[in-house]
This record gives C-alpha cells, structure tokens and sequence, in this order.
C-alpha cells in the first residue's frame, strides 16, 4: 500500500471552487444588506432633522423650514424680519441652520416642497417623503401631518402617498 502525504490536485481544486461560490453569494447577500442599513439610515437622520426644526421652532417661537429637492434638504430659521420673522420662506434671507445632501434619491407628494412648522411647532404643510429602492429596508418613507412625524415602511414601491405609507 501506498502513504498519502497531502491533498490531490482535483482536491484542492474542488475546494477552492467551492468556496468561491460561498464566497459569491455572501458578497451578493452583504451587498443587499449594506443598501438596506444605508436607506435606514438617511431615513432616520432625515426624520431627526426633521424633528428638530420641529422642536426649534416652538422653543424659539419662529418658522423653521425643510425645504426638499431629489438630492438634499435644507432647514431655514425664520428671521427675516426680525425678531420673529415673517412665516415666509426667503432663501436669500431667512437663516441657514442645516444643509444635507442625500445618497439616495427622495420624492415627495403635496403641493409644494417645502415643510412648514409654525410657532407653536405644528406642520402646516401635510406630505409624505419617499425613499425608492428594490431592497427592503425596515424604514423609508416619512409621513407628516399637523401634530405628527412618524416613520414608516412603503407598502407599494414607486408610489408617494400618505396611504402606501404604513407607519410602523
């Protein structure tokens, strides 16, 4: 009887293989993953911000303003004129609090794009922001009425709407 001392050619060859498809496929699935968290996360710190020009604008008694475009949001204080302004988004004027661009395309139903709170911290301005994508993440699309600010999960992709929105 021959002594073997090692591993064959089509041995190692088998197992190499093999575990270039495991590894394909962990890649494939990590990737999902990876937009998943991301969606997640810009739609969570868009809902921060959101809530915090809430808040500032009832413990400063001024406007505050989101304004939205597909790529970025921005948060304006008020405050022209001043003390207290004049309820009126001037982009030119008004104070700059916040800019963020976005990695991720939104979409927005309502009339106009921009969110309004009032003095007393109530949104004037009643939309739903969308997040678009073919994962599935645990949260992308925000939902704004006059005394609320929820996330949610859209039920239908490609579809803005204060319905597809199920808060969650």
């Amino acid at each position: 009887m021959m002594k073997r001392n090692g591993f064959t050619l089509v041995e190692i060859l088998f197992a190499i293989g093999i575990t270039g498809i495991l590894a394909a496929i962990g890649a494939a699935s990590f990737t999902g993953l990876v937009q998943k968290y991301n969606i997640n996360n810009q739609t969570k710190k868009m809902y921060t911000d959101i809530m915090t020009a809430r808040a500032m604008a009832a413990m400063k008694n001024r406007a505050h303003f989101v304004s939205l475009s597909a790529n970025q949001y921005s948060i304006y204080d008020d405050t022209n004129t001043s003390p207290n302004g004049n309820g009126t988004l001037e982009t030119s004027s008004d104070t700059l609090i916040l800019q963020k661009t976005l990695d991720k395309a939104i979409t927005w139903n309502g009339s106009t794009a921009t969110m309004e709170f009032n003095v007393r911290g109530l949104c004037n301005t009643l939309m739903t922001i969308c997040i678009y994508s073919t994962v599935t993440p645990e949260y992308d699309c925000i939902k704004a009425s006059r005394t609320r600010i929820t996330l949610g999960k859209l039920t239908t992709q490609g579809t803005c709407s204060e319905s597809n929105c199920a808060t969650k």
